[in-house]
């Protein structure tokens, strides 16, 4: 089947247009800081569980065919991309960098001097609000 092969993401118009309705959300959820997986990581998750969903539903005989089954999947799904609170209270630019800001001073991976430099664009970023 056409349907379990096609892992390109191409597909039809529909399918594309769908895509990009998702990652348009995806993004959104990200800019809230929603998100607990990147972006692109997120789209093929929920892509992938719909799918899957879809395909599990209709293979099955429609007498044993159990709502619980989508209801658990896409709770499953919520969990595993999303956080209970959004890392971010105030969406956009400000607000992610004042949450980025905050979380600063725990991370190891900069030296002094970018730390530095960062601190100072996410200070430019947060008064912009």
């Amino acid at each position: 089947m056409l349907m379990y092969s096609d892992t390109s993401h191409s597909g039809s118009a529909a399918s594309r247009a769908g895509l990009e309705i998702l990652r348009g959300r995806v993004r959104r959820l990200a800019a809230g800081g929603w998100l607990r997986v990147g972006e692109d990581l997120a789209v093929d998750v929920i892509h992938a569980t719909a799918r899957g969903a879809v395909l599990t539903w209709l293979s099955a005989p429609e007498a044993g065919r159990d709502p619980a089954l989508l209801t658990t999947l896409r709770e499953a799904m919520v969990t595993a991309v999303t956080s209970e609170k959004p890392a971010v209270r105030t969406a956009g630019p400000a607000g992610a960098a004042r949450a980025l800001r905050a979380a600063l001073p725990d991370q190891t991976a900069l030296s002094g001097a970018e730390q530095h430099l960062l601190r100072e664009w996410l200070n430019r970023l947060a008064e912009d609000a």
